[in-house]
């Protein structure tokens, strides 16, 4: 085999060795940027929508319960089947009243 690939010459041999064995920042930078990555889809996937879910369900505004109103009646009264704030009620049966 040797005698066969006398002939033959490797001529990039220093291009090759800057690549393996970097010395410069720009070299290590060039080495670090050509990495092949190698993602798995099943994994990854479940974790995208198990967090997708935990965000809809947990987070503000991803909630779907209506408020709870309870902190709220102090400052509410119904009438006539609505539902209006005490001040803005009071001030309009005032108004009412007053044009009366």
């Amino acid at each position: 085999m040797d005698i066969e690939l006398e002939s033959m010459k490797f001529h990039s041999s220093e291009t090759v060795i800057r690549r393996t064995h970097p010395k410069t920042w720009h070299e290590r930078l060039k080495k670090f940027w050509n990495k092949e990555l190698e993602l798995p889809v099943l994994p990854l996937g479940a974790a995208f929508t198990l967090l997708f879910i935990f965000a809809v369900t947990t987070l503000p505004g991803g909630n779907r319960n209506p408020v709870n109103p309870e902190p709220f009646k102090e400052g509410l009264i119904e009438a006539g089947g609505n539902i209006y704030w005490k001040k803005d009620y009071e001030r309009a049966v005032e108004q009412h009243e007053d044009q009366n």
